[in-house]
């Protein structure tokens, strides 16, 4: 957590130093005691608590040291349970280790659970002494205290993700008392579950809904799916990819790089769902490293934070509304209205987030996007714009504005405080990602989405749009239909429900006002006529009605604002009238918290109760009725953000720009979609919008996507070579991911390392189509290191375009152990490449040796430049001899890459080169899946 509010004000507005020490950083500055000396953190975390505030002026206190505090000895209930992240001893022995020593070692500092003698964690935790004991016993008897069932708890854990939960678990633990429970329920007479009829409103004692954070649970997907994700984005979506992906690492490695703030648009089918989707998962893969993740924190703490305007936004992709994450008041006038109480509780659940990802950003105003900015000044302590978070916003200003007279956020205003103009860049998405048969639809949309009044139509698009045009009497009559007006909305539901459904019931709400002399609520008799705002005053209800949800109940399981659903069952009890109401929602997957099988176990529908709401016309009334109208039609305003399968549209009434285009781009497909009143007239943008967006900045991807943009920019010399080295991690498991990868696509020489083949012969699957593959397999690079040769892995290839003149030297003088491909290329440029491949545990002496042999035989074939690129596993950003390197130096080389090539911030793929004046460039390139990444050269005669 930051420290508090009166302290943060008189910092530097730069300042880093805004978060509370945790509890290991108290536990290691505890006090110089016998009592505290031999306690492990593990006792500390759970029999002491930190103090706060006046708490700190007890008796009690006990002071620690290095000004980090107080804490006192838990003297009420039992000791504390103490939590903690699990690592596998098998997968991560190192951490697995550190984890037992960190907890149940006493210790003042990282440097006591390990030292000289044992560098490793499990070498000191099975061999060392301390106090004259075993480190290992120690550890095992403080353990046991706190994981006396450890082991079987993870048994358990495990057997549940294989197995799944038991359906009915109490019979397997208590059989004999579940018999004697079975029997009991059959000899109990029958109870009416609705004899105390209508539930009157706890006025004033009950807890609201919205006081607690909502879930932000990241949603589960698996490695395949994740893998084709990635394998689909193109240029574009890949490259704020990539450029997000970079800063997550920097983050990680304490760079502290400065916030980003982009803005991805684009029009339908092009994939702005796709890109939050591929961000959210990696960036929180990414994030999980931070220090205070790997540490101490609570894993299920978002680091990334999925959130939209609205409910159905939101669902769509798995996350919260703003309002609810950030518990923003109804009125977002100024003054801004703090947090208050609520703060540590916000601040405990969003403090580790980095990255906030906004959906739909049309539809959020000025107001509420400088709410969203305080309220993460508050929680995080930081006057950065947003409190130094991250911001990607992710939508089309080309929709319709937020509601009222506001003006979208790209629009300046010199009287609205302005978080936009100077912070955000445009990433704009414009390939169309949907199949063929939509394509043309999406293509139609997206000049749709652009055009200005004064334009026409293309013919083309004339075409294709009147091909769906029909009179009211031809259309589907119960395919939603979507109006510019509410007037037009209201007339068409009461026609249908007039027309179709006789024995439509009214449901009126139950009004209740607290009673001024006995304090308890009473109903109110006579009609109360409500805003347009709250509950409706009465509903029509009939099985198979469409209705629509007007409010959020439960935006995790996809009950929200703008769900559509059938009415399936009414649930009527005496003498309160309706109970409950049963939907057939068009969203299968929603609403499973609310499936009661009333009517059998094959009854899906989702029952709603009434909701409960204070009027906001009259005070001190509260209102109790189900939170549903009419959805034979909506608005144009209450379906932008919606997808269905088919809809009518009609254009008579539109009345502002980008109406038109948002009714019409609802449907996935121009065979689903019906127009009424064709008026092309009505079809057209904002100019505002239009100028705005032409005068925002563009994000520049050159730092993270260096090919993509330097070789446009050299293309039109013919005499440049694209060198590309990458340990690939296997080629059979990865070999669609590098087809799929748009910058390895650009290099004429492509060095790849960790093949993973073996044997001579290499099967079609691991061509390149207008490549020639060289390789050599492991097993066949090793003489006299038998051992090596027996090994799995390995292997080193290289892809040569067809149209470089390139000849392999397939054998080297005295260069018997070493796994290396060599190419003699004589045009476009001149070149002699050799890929090198040092596994971790072969022996750095025999590395050397014929290593040196290779740099002989290279000059004793005389064609210059030299270059020898590959993954040599050692660290050139690390303290300490450099012997590979030396070695190199020593003959003239020099080294090119300058930053880190894997996850870890390590630099061990190397790009070393005899005459670095025929280097254009060089530098690191980004992939997702290996834990290296790629390195290039452009070579120029």
């Amino acid at each position: 957590m930051s420290h508090p509010m009166s302290r943060l004000v008189g910092m530097e507005p730069g300042s880093e130093d805004v978060w509370m020490s945790g509890l290991p950083e108290k536990y290691v500055n505890r006090p110089l005691t016998r009592e505290f000396e031999r306690m492990c953190l593990a006792e500390f975390a759970s029999d002491y608590r930190v103090l706060y505030g006046q708490q700190r002026e007890s008796p009690n206190a006990i002071l620690l040291l290095n000004d980090q505090g107080f804490i006192q000895k838990r003297t009420v209930g039992k000791p504390a349970i103490i939590r903690f992240t699990r690592f596998s001893e098998e997968k991560t022995p190192e951490k697995f280790y550190r984890r037992l020593l960190k907890l149940y070692l006493p210790h003042r500092s990282d440097a006591d659970l390990r030292d000289e003698a044992y560098p490793t964690y499990e070498e000191f935790y099975r061999c060392s002494e301390k106090w004259g004991t075993r480190v290992e016993v120690i550890v095992g008897h403080n353990k046991k205290r706190y994981e006396g069932q450890g082991k079987n708890m993870e048994a358990a854990f495990q057997q549940l993700q294989v197995c799944g939960p038991l359906v009915n678990a109490w019979n397997s633990f208590a059989p004999e008392i579940e018999v004697d429970r079975l029997e009991c329920l059959a000899e109990c007479e029958p109870r009416d579950q609705d004899q105390n009829g209508e539930d009157v409103p706890e006025f004033g004692t009950k807890k609201d809904k919205g006081s607690s954070m909502p879930r932000i649970d990241a949603p589960e997907l698996s490695p395949d799916f994740v893998r084709k994700m990635y394998q689909s984005l193109n240029e574009t979506q890949a490259s704020v990819f990539y450029s997000v992906r970079q800063w997550c690492f920097e983050q990680v490695w304490g760079h502290n790089p400065e916030p980003f703030y982009y803005f991805l648009s684009g029009g339908a089918g092009c994939g702005k769902s796709h890109v939050i989707k591929c961000i959210h998962h990696e960036a929180t893969r990414i994030l999980r490293e931070l220090p205070r993740f790997r540490d101490h924190a609570d894993m299920s703490q978002p680091a990334v934070l999925l959130t939209a305007f609205t409910g159905t936004a939101a669902f769509n992709i798995s996350g919260n509304t703003l309002h609810s994450i950030l518990k923003l008041p109804r009125s977002l006038k100024p003054p801004y209205q703090g947090l208050g109480n609520a703060l540590d509780e916000v601040r405990a659940t969003l403090a580790n987030a980095e990255i906030l990802i906004i959906d739909e950003i049309s539809m959020v105003s000025k107001e509420l996007f400088a709410y969203v900015h305080w309220r993460f000044q508050q929680i995080r302590g930081n006057r950065k714009p947003f409190g130094g978070m991250s911001v990607l916003a992710v939508g089309d200003f080309y929709q319709l504005p937020p509601l009222g007279k506001a003006k979208p956020l790209c629009v300046y205003e010199e009287t609205e405080f302005d978080l936009w103009k100077d912070n955000f860049k445009m990433v704009t998405l414009t390939e169309i990602m949907r199949q063929k048969d939509d394509r043309a639809f999406a293509e139609l949309l997206n000049r749709l989405r652009v055009k200005q009044k004064e334009d026409p139509l293309l013919d083309e698009d004339r075409l294709l749009l009147t091909q769906a045009v029909a009179n009211s009497q031809h259309c589907p009559g119960l395919t939603l239909h979507i109006y510019a007006t509410n007037k037009e909305v209201d007339r068409h539901n009461a026609d249908i429900v007039t027309a179709c459904y006789e024995d439509a019931i009214g449901i009126a709400a139950r009004d209740f006002r607290k009673d001024p002399r006995t304090g308890c609520m009473t109903f109110v008799s006579g009609e109360i006529k409500g805003h347009k705002r709250d509950l409706p005053d009465n509903i029509m209800a009939a099985q198979g009605v469409r209705v629509m949800l007007i409010r959020n109940l439960d935006v995790e399981d996809g009950l929200v604002n703008g769900t559509f659903g059938t009415i399936s069952n009414i649930v009527i009890r005496e003498p309160g009238g309706v109970k409950m109401i049963g939907l057939l929602l068009d969203n299968h997957t929603a609403g499973q918290r609310f499936r009661k099988k009333i009517l059998g176990p094959s009854d899906n529908s989702v029952y709603i109760e009434r909701s409960e709401e204070n009027l906001s016309n009259k005070k001190g009334v509260v209102r109790r009725q189900f939170p549903m109208k009419f959805a034979f039609a909506c608005t144009a305003h209450k379906v932008q953000g919606m997808t269905m399968p088919s809809a009518v549209v009609c254009l008579k009434r539109v009345f502002e720009p980008g109406m038109a285009y948002v009714a019409l781009s609802r449907t996935t497909s121009l065979q689903g979609l019906t127009i009424l009143d064709f008026d092309e007239k009505k079809i057209y943008a904002d100019p505002k919008i239009k100028t705005a967006l032409e005068s925002m900045p563009h994000a520049s991807f050159q730092s993270c996507r260096p090919l993509l943009t330097l070789l446009k920019s050299v293309q039109q010399t013919p005499k440049v070579l694209t060198i590309v080295h990458h340990n690939t991690q296997g080629l059979p498991c990865h070999m669609v991911d590098l087809k799929a990868h748009h910058e390895l696509q650009r290099a004429d020489v492509l060095c790849l390392t960790e093949t993973h083949l073996s044997g001579s012969s290499v099967a079609e699957i691991f061509q390149l189509e207008g490549y020639t593959m060289f390789t050599r397999s492991r097993q066949l690079s090793y003489n006299s290191c038998v051992n090596m040769a027996k090994k799995e892995g390995g292997g080193v290839a290289m892809y040569c375009r067809d149209i470089v003149q390139a000849e392999p030297r397939r054998y080297m003088q005295q260069v018997t152990d070493l796994e290396f491909v060599v190419l003699k290329i004589e045009a476009p440029v001149k070149v002699l490449i050799a890929t090198v491949y040092k596994p971790p545990s072969f022996q750095l002496g025999v590395f050397l040796q014929n290593l040196k042999n290779l740099l002989d035989s290279l000059d004793m074939l005389n064609h210059q430049p030299i270059i020898v690129c590959g993954d040599f596993n050692e660290d050139l950003l690390s303290k300490g001899k450099k012997s590979i390197k030396d070695l190199f130096q020593s003959r003239g080389y020099t080294q090119l890459v300058a930053n880190s090539t894997t996850e870890k911030n390590t630099l061990i793929d190397h790009i070393y080169i005899s005459h670095p004046d025929k280097c254009l460039q060089s530098g690191v390139l980004q992939t997702y899946y290996s834990y290296h990444s790629p390195v290039y050269c452009i070579l120029t005669d």
